[in-house]
């Protein structure tokens, strides 16, 4: 006896339903993963956007920097222009001295050497009489050195003997010596004016350990030592 393969109406009524849920499942996964879909390309797009403003936005931060940078730049090659110009005519403009003025100290105390030339004196760091060109006086270490005119710096050096000095022309061949320094203020080739701080006094050399600490001065004229005695006030 064969068996009837066909379906009953219940059996394909059963099948269709079947069919009918897996459909609507398929079409409900397929929404959800277009709305997430949509969603994250939405949220591409600010964040796309949001990326272009902050480009935007450095760029003209980054603009606005380099035209602060280039003016900047400018303004401080303009105030190197014109203090170089300023210390070009401050280094051509001379100075005069009539060698009968008198000058400033340049620290106040007593005379620890005095100038002598024509005939030796003693000294008691080197325990030996020696001629003396200038003047040692007096000072305690740290003192204020100040110019005794308006002068211009000629040269600064050092020497075994007199330590860091600075040589100052005073205008017609007159010139000063400043020995025994610290803290220099000045530099080669600058105009300054009397009272104006150009160093400090130093701990003396051993030149002069004995005879205490003191600021050494010297004058010239013509290249030819003369008494700062007979100038200063």
């Amino acid at each position: 006896m064969r068996k009837n393969n066909k379906e009953t109406p219940f059996q394909l009524r059963k099948y269709y339903g079947i069919m009918i849920v897996v459909f609507t499942l398929f079409l409900g996964i397929m929404a959800y993963y277009s709305a997430t879909f949509r969603q994250k390309r939405n949220q591409a797009k600010q964040e796309i956007k949001l990326e272009e403003r902050s480009i935007g936005a450095n760029n003209s931060a980054t603009n606005k920097t380099t035209q602060t940078t280039k003016t900047t730049t400018a303004q401080a090659k303009e105030k190197t222009k014109t203090a170089n110009a300023q210390a070009k005519r401050t280094m051509n403009k001379s100075v005069t001295y009539n060698g009968t003025s008198k000058l400033t100290w340049p620290v106040k105390g007593n005379i620890i050497l005095p100038y002598s030339v024509n005939s030796t004196i003693y000294f008691e760091s080197l325990d030996q009489y020696r001629i003396n060109k200038g003047i040692l006086i007096e000072a305690k270490e740290g003192t204020e050195v100040k110019a005794v005119k308006q002068s211009k710096v000629r040269e600064i050096r050092k020497s075994a003997e007199y330590g860091q000095t600075v040589l100052m022309d005073l205008g017609n061949d007159y010139t000063v010596l400043y020995g025994q320094l610290k803290d220099i203020k000045v530099k080669e080739g600058t105009l300054v004016n009397a009272g104006d701080v150009i160093a400090k006094v130093a701990e003396p050399t051993s030149y002069y350990s004995l005879e205490g600490t003191n600021l050494y001065f010297q004058m010239e004229k013509n290249k030819k030592s003369v008494d700062p005695l007979k100038y200063l006030e």
